[in-house]
């Protein structure tokens, strides 16, 4: 009787220790994947500390105010080019099959 009991305590012990054993290995599995996630995340804060401190730049205000405003510096002339239009786009678009049987 008292070698039932100890080999159901053993057993007990056994199946304690196998849990214990898997859930400390997805454990750490988690903790290397949230450190990897962590390092991924401290690039991204780097790289948008770094845009946001170039987009509080002159040089980037400036940049904006010439290509999208179309403004100039006190004493520079702007100069509007114009292309001719691409060729070919002075045509009507048509549908496939009306280019397919167009007289």
């Amino acid at each position: 009787m008292v070698l039932a009991v100890a080999l159901l305590l053993g057993g007990l012990f056994a199946y304690s220790l196998l849990q214990t054993t898997q859930s400390s290995a997805r454990l750490h599995e988690r903790q290397l994947a949230l450190h990897a996630e962590v390092a991924t995340l401290a690039r991204e804060k780097a790289d948008l500390e770094g845009l946001r401190a170039y987009l509080a730049t002159d040089e980037y205000i400036e940049a904006v105010a010439r290509t999208e405003f179309g403004l100039v510096r006190v004493g520079e002339t702007a100069v509007l080019v114009q292309a001719p239009p691409a060729p070919g786009t002075d045509r009507v678009a048509r549908r496939w099959w009306q280019e397919l049987f167009a007289p």
